[in-house]
Order: structure tokens, then sequence, then C-alpha cells
């Protein structure tokens, strides 16, 4: 049985941790956590033994972005209750483009 734990954290110390995994690039594979989970930043920590160390990879805005952890996209999701996979969209500029 896989066991799966959410834990919040500040969403500045997860960015400092992804580093250059944040933000996802764009049509790269993300897992989505259902809001219903009520963490938003953090870890989420997936194990097979109570206890025992498990793998654990960084939640940013409900997305959980590729990262070294290991297999995410559709492996991943289908560990996650209420996970779902989406394409990383274009990011949004900043500012509106001048002409």
């Amino acid at each position: 049985m896989t066991n799966v734990t959410l834990i919040a954290l500040p969403r500045e110390a997860v960015l400092a941790s992804l580093g250059p995994a944040w933000p996802p690039t764009p049509d790269a594979t993300i897992v989505r956590i259902d809001s219903a989970a009520g963490v938003t930043d953090g870890a989420v920590v997936i194990y097979e033994t109570p206890g025992q160390p498990g793998v654990t990879w960084w939640l940013v805005d409900g997305v959980i972005p590729p990262q070294g952890a290991g297999p995410g996209g559709d492996t991943l999701a289908a560990l996650i209750p209420g996970a779902t996979t989406e394409t990383a969209p274009e990011p949004v500029p900043d500012s509106p483009p001048t002409t």
C-alpha cells in the first residue's frame, strides 16, 4: 500500500529548494494536486511503510513540477488521490509587449 503525506511549507522556502525546476518548462508534464487536499505549497511524501523514508516531491501553487525525485507525470499522479497531470503552459509575460 502506498501512503501519501502532504506537508505545508512557506512558498518562498519551496521555491528556494526547487531552484531552476520552477517554473516548469513549457510543455513539461506537471502533476496538479486536488485543492481539497488543503496544501498548495510544501512537500508531498510518497512512502510504502509508515515510519520509513520515502520520496519527497516539492509542491508549489498546487503543482508538482518535474524534478530529480524520480519519475513524475502519470506515474506520480496515480499514487496521489485526486491528482491529475497537465502540460505546463507558456509563462505569462510580466508586462504586455510594447508596440
